[in-house]
């Protein structure tokens, strides 16, 4: 009878660790995608909802922490053994919000705060001292705002850090804008600034989940990195090797790195300049599962890098009929990708004009891509009938084969292919910029 005592407090016993290593989600959202995302410790946990819009699981943690549902990247608070029922509509998101369950009111209260309108960007008009004085009061307001609410112990004093980290990210741009809306070309960040960003440790994993403190750090490191230069022309270098010198937690040192590499990529449409980057990367990063990835989106962006061969496509025309790259082998090609919700992209559509008027009489042609998809034909049909564009207009949707295999990530974007079919340049320059003298120099 004695050993089965004991075997039954140690049934107990291990269901009860069990049980406090978990934390139950469940819910319901309405007028939304299929699933709901959320990012735990670098991991995404992923709920389908079934035939009502209902989701449920379970997600593990060791200690509670802060954790982010993907779906308009809210913070949550999540802590082992408790449970959380989260009710939304997509169509009025922050509206419709709300929380039930033990760890409900811990998340109304972050609800209420990622709503709240607590910063003017008036206050970037400030002198330095001002403003991080005004910082330093809005952190004072908002701190006594939770102590009111007698959360428990561990919560408060989390949540404190991560109101802190909410304001030092807001105070990372004060250089930028201090020169935006003061034309102040000269200013230079001082002491008041300097110590201020200087008070919040890069290396806090107890916040990582946290979206501000993920928000303040890459703010940080951008700020702190391009000041070291990096290799000439490419200031992503000086931060990655800031994110060394400074970054000892391996999760948070993963991160960095791979957004580095996502910005770069981002900003300059493809891998030109990212070989130092990627070797960084490369050695550094102790995440398989992101090692592998960066592979696969490496090997991709390498498909279409300046001597390979251009990936075939076809694509629809105004009047319905395929075009397909075939149809220009023996001239040079110049694709324009836009969107009719694009502004900047409609800006380039005159300069567009100016240029295939200029190369009427080359070996050139001129192949317009709008990537607005079927669904936004007329409105399509309508802007080309009332803007006078020359060239062949045609029309894919933003996850066609076209838009996967130019890596179409951002418009406007300008892609560039030679008579033999191989790509000159799939991150041309725009008809605004400097793609005369490019093509010049081509002997177009």
């Amino acid at each position: 009878m004695k050993e089965l005592i004991t075997f039954i407090l140690l049934l107990g016993s291990f269901v009860s660790c069990s049980r406090d290593n978990t934390v139950q989600i469940s819910g319901r959202m309405e007028n939304g995608d299929s699933i709901v995302s959320i990012w735990v410790d670098d991991s995404i946990y992923t709920f389908s909802l079934d035939e009502n819009n209902f989701f449920s699981g379970v997600i593990h943690m060791e200690h509670s922490g802060y954790v982010t549902m993907l779906h308009n990247s809210l913070n949550l608070y999540l802590s082992p053994g408790e449970n959380l029922d989260i009710y939304m509509n997509a169509l009025n998101f922050s509206g419709s919000l709300y929380f039930r369950g033990s760890l409900g009111g811990i998340n109304s209260y972050l609800k209420e705060q990622e709503v709240a309108v607590f910063f003017d960007k008036d206050y970037y008009s400030l002198g330095e001292e001002e403003f991080v004085n005004k910082m330093k009061e809005l952190i004072d307001e908002k701190t006594r705002l939770l102590e009111a609410k007698n959360f428990d112990e561990s919560f408060t004093r989390l949540e404190k850090e991560r109101i802190r980290y909410s304001i030092a990210e807001k105070v990372s741009f004060y250089p930028i804008y201090r020169q935006k809306i003061n034309s102040d070309t000269d200013y230079r960040p001082g002491a008041a600034f300097v110590d201020f960003m200087a008070s919040f440790p890069l290396n806090n994993d107890a916040l990582f989940g946290s979206k501000d403190y993920r928000s303040f750090l890459l703010s940080y490191i951008y700020l702190q990195g391009m000041r070291g230069g990096g290799t000439e022309g490419n200031y992503s270098d000086g931060i990655a090797d800031y994110v060394l010198s400074q970054i000892t937690n391996p999760e948070i040192k993963n991160f960095l790195l791979t957004e580095i590499i996502y910005r770069h990529i981002w900003e300059n449409n493809g891998l030109d300049g990212a070989d130092y980057l990627l070797s960084v990367f490369r050695k550094e990063c102790t995440d398989k599962s992101k090692v592998a990835y960066m592979e696969e989106m490496v090997a991709q962006w390498d498909r279409i890098r300046a001597g390979k061969n251009a990936p075939d496509f076809t694509v629809v025309d105004q009047r319905g009929h395929f075009i397909s790259l075939n149809d220009f082998r023996g001239s040079y090609l110049y694709i324009t990708v836009w969107a009719t919700w694009c502004v900047p992209c409609k800006s380039e559509l005159p300069y567009l004009e100016l240029l295939q008027k200029k190369y009427c009489c080359r070996n050139i042609k001129f192949l317009t891509v709008a990537i607005d998809g079927p669904a936004n034909v007329n409105k399509w049909k309508s802007y080309l009938n009332e803007h006078s564009v020359a060239g062949i207009h045609t029309l894919v949707d933003a996850s066609s084969d076209f838009s996967r295999n130019y890596m179409i990530i951002s418009v406007p974007r300008f892609i560039l292919i030679a008579p033999d079919g191989k790509i000159i340049s799939s991150n041309a320059p725009r008809p605004s910029g400097q793609i005369i003298q490019y093509l010049e120099a081509l002997g177009v």
